[in-house]
């Protein structure tokens, strides 16, 4: 099984090494132009260039025209002061095949930018081309001259992804006058300065707190006979610097890249703007006005933590788990997001691990691990009857302390501070126990949980755990127990438990054929979710690792209150209130909405895939199950269900199920709402900005707990 690993300096591949496409670029619309109202560089007599990624109307494509939606391949960034000394994208001559430059939306705020995403993640996405920047035709920089250059850029991420450059300081500002001379460069691995003139006489550092992930704005300004001024973020951080360039020194210059092998800055870029004149006070304090357009400073990356047996390894490599990472980080306006996960076997001599193929939480779930022995599971059933909450931790919880923690860790302390979430994509063996080991098993996850957040030394205030639904497994009631646990557990903010997928069971087994236009499965693997439905559960759960984000302050460029009221997913799909009993053989649904308005009841869900009632008896003794034969849309919150035989008994004795247990309702064979045909919120239209795969029909949620019929209509 070939899975997707994320650790420092540990590419993502897919087996022989080969670098992993994620998803295609996807198709956008423009970026919206937000609230500043201005100044801009254009207010400042003199402008010689201004070039302005942050808006469409800034961007040409490769036939000069205007660019019209983001994600949209660009020729050039517009010279906006009519001098037509266009910015066009650089790459050394060697890279015969560049990645697209791009139309980026949504990387400071609601601003875009330009830049080329690999489209595979080395460590951090988005991985940008390490061959790329922006080349302008020639801009002076030497000592004689009077000039001022202002750029804003955003570095998502250390360099990565290189052959033998990540370590070395990355080129913001180039010329390529005599032999080539950086100007300003700013520290990669691990490092922190941003340097003016790196590797001369007049070497400067301007900035010993620059932060892995940030988005800056710079102001050099050279006056003859007394040299270079520098403005960072708009307070000055250089005086007089000596300019230590030849006396003429007008030569193409290099944004973003120094132009040797891999030289790129692997930045995205925002706006730059030209002077030939060195700027008065009151031009410098326009234009750091001007700068109030864009978030500036430290900017957050969003990494989640997964645990868990096989499913958790396939919804790894099936890009899921980077997709909840990349939606988590959408919702929050982060630079960058990730995954840490490592199947176990991948290091050795300790073990080192967080993902293991078919062990449970605890060796409670028989038969594989009965209590009183360890046998490789994250905690220790002592089989003494004692509380969960004492359990010791198993041989697995070493593994993942060890892959975390101390002198052979794979995770560095950085990384480490940017996970955001656990998440546990995880209910395979533990769906076996009894139904009566509910009670034991919550106690189970609540220890782990407890454990893995002091591992990291976080709590459950600032460290949410995502689950998911129980996935179809084996047993009816254990997979009924551990919805329900999880069910319970979430419901308590205490606990800071958010369920990602609410509904798991409109899923196929792991290569199963599958006809998707009547939504029919067979054969394949049942234990396993099919890698489309994965990643489908990665951007469907995105939405609520999102918002429990925002709520807990993670929020980057986007702030809570940015967040629309209205629109946007909360619980991740409609859900069952209520069942009338209109006769024997034929239910009425309400159901409430979550962004849609409205309901489809596509393929199999018209033949009644997934509804069942249990006719008498409990979920710990269960009665007779009569399935679904038939669903029919009555109106956007009613379904009329029929079903395959008539009720025998009173309507309190009766509970209703979607789905029951280890049903499998199938691909595409869910009743949804109609959340991919409305118009979003303005600012936050997720398929624009994300991919349009990303623009989904929500399933009806599962039940948690059963609902026991009603013989009054709502």
């Amino acid at each position: 099984m070939t899975l997707l690993f994320i650790s420092p300096g540990a590419p993502l591949a897919a087996g022989m090494g080969s670098r992993v496409l994620t998803m295609p670029l996807p198709a956008g619309s423009a970026p919206p132009p937000g609230v500043f109202s201005g100044p801009y560089p254009s207010a400042i007599s003199g402008l010689s260039g201004w070039w302005d990624a942050g808006l469409l109307s800034g961007l040409v494509d490769a036939n000069g025209l205007p660019v019209t939606a983001s994600n949209t391949v660009i020729g050039a960034v517009l010279d906006k002061a009519g001098a037509s000394d266009n910015l066009t994208p650089h790459h050394i001559s060697a890279d015969t095949s560049p990645a697209a430059t791009i139309a980026a939306p949504r990387v400071n705020g609601y601003l875009g930018a330009a830049g080329a995403p690999d489209g595979a993640i080395a460590s951090y996405g988005p991985t940008l081309d390490p061959d790329w920047g922006l080349a302008h035709p020639g801009l002076e920089f030497d000592a004689g001259a009077a000039w001022t250059r202002y750029m804003v850029w955003t570095r998502p991420n250390w360099r990565q992804g290189t052959y033998y450059v990540d370590n070395s300081p990355i080129p913001l500002l180039h010329t390529m006058a005599g032999a080539g001379t950086t100007i300003l460069a700013a520290d990669s691995a691990e490092g922190s300065n941003l340097t003016l003139f790196p590797g001369t006489a007049s070497e400067t550092v301007l900035s010993s707190t620059l932060a892995r992930r940030h988005s800056h704005a710079v102001i050099l300004r050279n006056t003859p006979g007394a040299g270079v001024d520098v403005w960072l973020d708009g307070v000055q951080v250089a005086t007089a610097v000596a300019n230590p360039l030849a006396a003429s020194a007008m030569a193409q210059v290099l944004l973003l890249h120094d132009g040797s092998v891999q030289g790129a800055a692997q930045c995205w870029f925002h706006e730059a703007a030209a002077w030939e004149r060195a700027l008065s006070a009151t031009d410098i304090a326009t234009l750091i006005s001007a700068q109030g357009r864009w978030v500036l400073g430290t900017r957050r990356g969003v990494n989640l933590l997964v645990m868990g047996q096989s499913n958790a390894a396939w919804f790894i490599s099936s890009g899921g788990a980077l997709a909840l990472a990349q939606g988590a980080a959408w919702y929050l306006g982060a630079a960058g997001y990730a995954v840490t996960a490592a199947e176990s076997g991948t290091y050795l001599s300790p073990n080192r691990y967080s993902v293991i193929s078919g062990h449970p939480i605890s060796n409670s779930s028989p038969p594989l691990f009965p209590p009183g022995t360890g046998n490789g599971t994250f905690l220790t059933n002592p089989g003494d009857g004692s509380d969960p909450s004492t359990w010791a931790a198993g041989p697995d919880f070493e593994a993942l302390t060890a892959y975390l923690t101390g002198s052979a860790a794979i995770i560095s302390a950085v990384d480490e501070t940017d996970i955001a979430f656990m998440v546990w994509p995880w209910s395979e063996q533990d769906s076996t126990m009894p139904y009566a080991n509910k009670a034991l098993y919550k106690g189970t996850v609540l220890r782990l949980a407890e454990l893995t957040r002091g591992l990291l030394g976080r709590t459950a205030a600032n460290l949410p755990l995502l689950t998911w639904n129980a996935i179809p497994y084996e047993t009816n009631a254990g997979v009924q127990m551990v919805r329900e646990s999880i069910a319970d557990l979430a419901a308590n903010g205490a606990n800071n438990i958010v369920v990602f997928a609410a509904q798991t069971a409109d899923s196929n087994p792991l290569n199963s054929s599958y006809n998707p236009t009547t939504g029919l499965f067979a054969d394949g693997d049942p234990e396993h979710r099919d890698e489309p439905d994965l990643l489908r559960y990665g951007r469907i759960g995105a939405h609520a690792a999102g918002r429990a984000a925002v709520a807990m302050g993670l929020s980057d460029t986007i702030k809570a209150a940015d967040l629309p009221t209205a629109g946007l997913p909360v619980k991740g799909g409609p859900q069952i209130m209520h069942v009338y009993r209109a006769s024997d053989t034929n239910l009425i649904l309400t159901i409430i909405h979550d962004s849609g308005n409205d309901l489809i009841v596509p393929l199999q869900a018209a033949n009644g895939a997934g509804f069942a009632v249990m006719d008498g008896g409990s979920v710990a003794a269960p009665g007779s199950i009569i399935p679904g034969v038939a669903a029919v849309r009555i109106d956007a919150t009613h379904v009329s269900v029929m079903l395959a035989e008539p009720i025998t008994n009173p309507s309190a004795n009766v509970l209703f199920f979607y789905p029951y247990g280890s049903t499998q309702i199938g691909r595409g064979d869910a009743v949804t709402d109609n959340a991919a045909s409305l118009t979003p919120p303005e600012n936050w239209n997720i398929g624009n900005d994300l991919g349009m795969a990303w623009n989904v029909n929500f399933p009806l949620q599962a039940t948690t707990y059963p609902i026991t019929l009603s013989d009054t209509p709502d």
